[in-house]
């Protein structure tokens, strides 16, 4: 709509709801508790604005959708260097990185030359000093990866702590640190055990633990075993070995 048409629109007496909704496709905050002449207000001084530095003839929806275009143009790089790593599922964890200006240059010049790495390392219930991981993995880093940005790991272990470290061999095959990622745990692979409910009240904003009224596990199921005549139940095998014994015997 242009701003004419939007002008004539207001004058026609439209509804307190069709005006709360035509403010929110402009991308305006509406409160709840606003009357009609206060959304009318708001809808105009929008217009001003908008129109004092574009075109009056160019519509309205043009100008927010610009504005749209623009928020959603993130950068390429933040220029610091961080290592982050997420659980995804049990399976797979999820690392992703960005650089300084140096530390690119470092990598990409490393990963040319075949000596840029990221590890992965299973560091569950240990103080890791770099050297103490339970196992490593590990993937060679190539100028195209790099600039992706991120990389996804298959673990083996659910319920695992996993630590991530990026870095590349020197002229004596020894693993330099670069990037240090945070401790993540993937979850488990199988249905919890835990007999405790967490509930959250959203009005008083309260978490609650409380034991289940049902058991999450499964009683076991006995096993009805092969009986013999005259013999109590589950003693009917045993018995027979005894008398297969005196039989070989000749007793």
């Amino acid at each position: 709509m242009k701003g004419e048409e939007i002008l004539k629109w207001l004058d026609s007496n439209p509804s307190i709801q069709e005006l709360k909704r035509f403010a929110k496709s402009l991308g305006l905050r509406v409160k709840k508790a606003m009357k009609k002449k206060e959304v009318i207000k708001l809808i105009k001084e929008h217009m001003e604005s908008a129109f004092s530095t574009t075109d009056s003839s160019s519509g309205v929806s043009a100008t927010v959708q610009r504005r749209e275009e623009k928020d959603l143009n993130l950068p390429k790089t933040y220029d610091k260097n961080k290592l982050v790593l997420m659980p995804v599922n049990p399976y797979v964890v999820f690392a992703y990185w960005d650089f300084d200006q140096r530390t690119r240059e470092l990598m990409k010049q490393k990963a040319r030359e075949g000596k840029a790495v990221i590890r992965l390392y299973d560091v569950t219930f240990i103080m890791f000093n770099g050297t103490n991981a339970h196992r490593t993995f590990e993937h060679r880093l190539d100028e195209l990866t790099l600039d992706a940005g991120n990389f996804y790991f298959n673990v083996p272990m659910p319920r695992a702590d996993y630590l991530s470290e990026m870095g590349y061999f020197d002229d004596e095959g020894k693993f330099v640190s670069v990037l240090r990622s945070n401790v993540i745990r993937t979850p488990a692979a199988s249905p919890s055990t835990s007999s405790r409910e967490r509930w959250y009240d959203l009005k008083n904003k309260k978490r609650t633990v409380v034991l289940s009224e049902g058991s999450l596990i499964k009683p076991v199921e006995k096993i009805r075993g092969v009986t013999s005549p005259g013999f109590p139940s589950g003693q009917g095998m045993m018995a027979q070995g005894i008398m297969w014994e005196i039989f070989r015997s000749g007793r």
